[in-house]
């Protein structure tokens, strides 16, 4: 367990242990290394597993009542919202025009639907699949891992991605 990391374990951890100076004087004079098949025998034996690690919930505030709040305010405007929106069907065909609605300037205008659409690209994804002890428990984590990258676009119905010239 002392050389586990952050409750991960690997049988190379454990070949690499036993390598070390000090088992190996503990072990004796005719000690030697041992095989990596061995070492996961060992884990075996010892309550480990090779296997996909139990999944928590993630901690990332969705729920909280501020938040909760503000998504069914949210949700009101946007019916409204929507009474403003060309409605395209799946294959790009109109079904709806609105006819704008007043301002008081007295122009009449709709609106159109700007999406954000972003993917977000981790250096270090969390292993699928690892050695975890029985004992273990699933526990509530942070989402994501490392350093990361953003790639990020604005689309539209009417136009498709929001660009500035040839960018």
């Amino acid at each position: 367990m002392e050389i586990a990391k952050n409750g991960y374990i690997c049988a190379q951890d454990i070949v690499d242990y036993v390598a070390t100076p000090e088992v190996q004087q503990r072990l004796g004079t005719r000690a030697r290394g041992i095989h990596i098949q061995t070492a996961q025998q060992w884990l075996h034996k010892l309550s480990w597993q090779y296997r996909q690690k139990r999944k928590g919930m993630y901690i990332d505030g969705h729920e909280h009542e501020d938040v909760v709040e503000y998504r069914k305010g949210f949700v009101e405007r946007w019916k409204e919202y929507e009474k403003c929106f060309v409605i395209y069907n799946n294959d790009r065909t109109v079904v709806s025009i609105p006819t704008g609605f007043p301002v008081p300037q007295g122009v009449r205008f709709r609106l159109i639907l700007v999406t954000h659409d972003e993917s977000t690209f981790y250096e270090n994804d969390r292993r699928k699949t690892l050695w975890i002890n029985n004992n273990t428990k699933a526990v509530a984590e942070k989402k994501g891992e490392g350093q990361s990258i953003m790639v990020s676009e604005f689309l539209t119905s009417e136009w498709g991605r929001l660009k500035n010239g040839d960018e």
